[in-house]
């Protein structure tokens, strides 16, 4: 068994059937249906369950494509860091981001970086901040760009750019409320649509100002309750810099709790060494202290 053969396997699993990945893999069918076959052997168990149109993995096959996944990895991780002991920084950075890092990452110091350093490759893997904490902690990216709060356990977290949280509405849904910044009580009775993972957050700074928190709809991602605002449905609490993300024009106004604070934070995991790649582009980021954490839910 070889990483090519492990890579073959990927490939099958992945696109469904043998022919599918033979395409995918630019070579033909019949050696691929032999690698298979060797690998079976070798292992002494069936990997794939052949049906009429798709392949499907077995037990054994599963557990293999998991554990290959994981091997090929960390071979990419090794090959880049010989490389990079080499020849400095190069290779390729597996990056997972959040919707809303945006104007944190794609700055000048980030373009500068760019060029500083051009034959380092990224992979980029976008989703919310606990599809990225899986992706981290499993191996499959080596640097996460996360938003607090979330579980920081066993992760090395620089927060680079704490904000508030603002209202974020159509232009005249905030009419009559008086100048900024608006009270939990002034919110209270508008509907609101806001992160799933700021909802104990938010029930606690409403509590104590007395106010009911009403969700008109409860969220993963800044981009769905900026179009609930966008279509004049709801009043969207999102970080401030998250509006930047809507394309059309919206009222912001402040929020009177100072607790309600966001990080964009950088997190890498505490017992993984890291790329030269990933240490450079840590390094890029000023910290403002440690990330608060928070337990939260998907």
């Amino acid at each position: 068994m070889d990483l090519k053969q492990l890579g073959y396997f990927i490939a099958i699993v992945e696109e469904g059937s043998i022919s599918a990945a033979a395409k995918q893999l630019h070579i033909s069918q019949p050696p691929l249906s032999a690698q298979l076959r060797r690998l079976e052997e070798e292992l002494g168990v069936p990997l794939i369950e052949r049906g009429p149109r798709r392949v499907t993995p077995t037990e054994a096959g599963r557990a293999l494509y998991r554990q290959a996944k994981r091997l090929l990895l960390l071979a990419d991780a090794a090959r880049d860091e010989v490389t990079q002991l080499a020849g400095g920084v190069r290779g390729t950075l597996r990056l997972g981001v959040i919707s809303s890092c945006g104007p944190t990452l794609f700055t000048p110091a980030f373009e500068a970086f760019c060029g500083r350093y051009p034959e380092l490759r990224f992979e980029m893997r976008e989703g919310n901040t606990y599809e990225l904490l899986e992706l981290l902690r499993t191996g499959a990216i080596e640097v996460a760009v996360l938003r607090t709060p979330f579980p920081a356990e066993g992760l090395d977290c620089r927060a680079v750019a704490p904000e508030p949280l603002a209202a974020v509405a159509r232009p005249g849904l905030f009419a009559g409320l008086g100048p900024d910044p608006l009270s939990p009580r002034q919110l209270a009775g508008l509907p609101l649509a806001y992160y799933r993972r700021f909802e104990a957050l938010l029930e606690g700074v409403f509590r104590r100002g007395e106010a009911p928190l009403r969700a008109r709809c409860v969220v993963d991602d800044a981009r769905t309750a900026l179009a609930w605002a966008q279509a004049g449905l709801a009043v969207a609490l999102v970080p401030r810099s998250a509006v930047a993300l809507c394309p059309s024009a919206l009222e912001v106004r402040g929020i009177a709790a100072p607790e309600l604070v966001t990080s964009v934070t950088v997190a890498t995991r505490r017992t993984a060494p890291l790329s030269a790649g990933a240490k450079a582009f840590i390094e890029l980021f000023p910290a403002h202290g440690a990330p608060a954490e928070g337990r939260g839910e998907k």
